[in-house]
């Protein structure tokens, strides 16, 4: 018989029974007096239970999923697990907060036990099948709190596991991370994605977020283990957002820092996420708090030598702003620049994936930046996940001329756009 038509017998008989005795001794139909049932209906009537039976158990041994599933998770609740006396459930593991902080304790039981945890869109997509099957009967996880732009920022671990998350709606949110532990394969930190590093030149007394761009670099990653760290020479003649021509540098003065931003993204055709901008005093005092920035220089620079060293904040800004003694002059300088950037992610490897909420913290009072806590978060923990082999560095290539009104400039090349090009995917090969 049709599956359709056993459907809808058995909703009927369903209706049929659920009328009692007493209602039918008040109504009785037409004929109802009569005991003797035809052979042709008794037949049909075997017919139909033997089928609700096959339906029944068939319903029993496999319950809908969807009928009763969390909307965080869209897992099978635990209510739903329960009620079905043939299902087989997983036990989850006991989870051990002893070294999380308190207010976290909640989301790591939450994570490991398949509660209900709040996610972005992301993580939910990446961890909405995740299982508790193959873990241990005990998971441990511990944590580290810190604060990006008044916002609070965590990071769990458990193992090779990774969770990234903020503070949002008097709770915390995972809005990135890896767990390997839990079947998902590739970390969820954005994918590809650029962020924009300025140095502002201000003097004493003047708006830092009102000078020139001293320092400007293209950090970049591909979301697959690679990136780069692309440098844009200061004197680079670009369209600025009022639609003139003039050093690329001089964006900020005329529209602010987000003006740096979207100039920056209109010469490079690069789609940059945000900017983060600091002053002199700014990097001295981010690099004495991180305890100093190892280099790899290239050369000797003044009083840092080639090779492997671990700069103050003093020496770094000098070393970051030479030009005059190094080859290449203002192409140098932004070279060395990206050394300066590479060494703080080096840096950051080597505390791992705990240390991050502390070096953002140590950071943000040293920075200007229209970055969130997420994007700031889940952009550094790619330090975590890139290949160092697979970051490429380069500066944008031009040759010198002369602007209309006399000025020293550098005129972007088609090698230059080579590598905006290349850089598009995040990495620079």
């Amino acid at each position: 018989m049709p599956r359709t038509v056993v459907v809808t017998l058995i909703a009927s008989l369903t209706t049929v029974t659920a009328c009692s005795s007493e209602d039918r001794a008040a109504a009785p139909t037409e004929g109802e007096s009569q005991a003797t049932e035809s052979p042709a209906a008794a037949d049909s009537a075997t017919e139909t239970q033997a089928l609700m039976g096959d339906v029944a158990a068939r319903t029993t041994a496999a319950p809908s999923a969807a009928a009763d599933s969390s909307p965080t998770t869209g897992r099978p609740s635990a209510s739903a697990a329960a009620s079905s006396p043939t299902s087989t459930a997983v036990a989850a593991p006991a989870v051990d907060t002893d070294a999380v902080p308190a207010p976290l304790a909640g989301l790591a039981e939450g994570l490991y036990a398949e509660g209900q945890v709040s996610m972005s869109d992301a993580v939910r997509r990446a961890l909405g099948e995740r299982t508790v099957a193959d873990l241990a009967a005990r998971v441990e996880v511990a944590g580290a709190t810190g604060e990006w732009k008044g916002t609070g920022i965590a990071v769990l671990t458990s193992g090779e596991d990774v969770t990234l998350a903020v503070e949002a709606d008097g709770g915390w949110q995972i809005v990135g991370g890896w767990w390997p532990s839990l079947g998902v394969d590739q970390p969820v930190l954005g994918g590809a994605r650029h962020m924009l590093f300025l140095g502002s030149d201000a003097r004493p007394g003047e708006a830092v977020d009102r000078a020139r761009a001293d320092t400007i670099q293209v950090v970049g990653v591909d979301g697959r283990g690679g990136g780069g760290v692309m440098g844009i020479a200061r004197d680079s003649w670009v369209t600025m957002p009022s639609g003139g021509k003039a050093k690329i540098n001089a964006a900020m003065v005329e529209a602010g820092p987000a003006g740096q931003q979207s100039t920056v993204a209109a010469a490079t055709g690069l789609p940059i996420e945000g900017y983060l901008l600091t002053s002199f005093e700014g990097l001295t005092g981010l690099v004495n708090g991180l305890g100093g920035v190892p280099v790899d220089a290239p050369r000797r620079v003044l009083q840092v030598p080639a090779g492997n060293s671990v700069l103050d904040g003093k020496t770094a800004l000098r070393y970051s702003r030479e030009r005059k003694t190094v080859p290449g002059g203002d192409f140098g300088r932004s070279r060395h620049q990206g050394v300066v950037l590479l060494g703080m992610a080096a840096m950051a490897r080597e505390q791992g994936p705990k240390g991050l909420p502390a070096i953002l913290s140590t950071a943000s009072p040293h920075v200007l930046s229209n970055v969130s806590a997420a994007q700031a978060l889940t952009f550094g923990a790619n330090a975590y996940v890139v290949s160092p082999g697979q970051v490429g560095t380069s500066v944008a290539k031009g040759g010198f001329g002369w602007s209309d009104d006399g000025q020293s400039i550098v005129l972007l090349d088609g090698a230059a756009y080579d590598d905006f090009a290349d850089f598009a995917d995040g990495n620079l090969d």
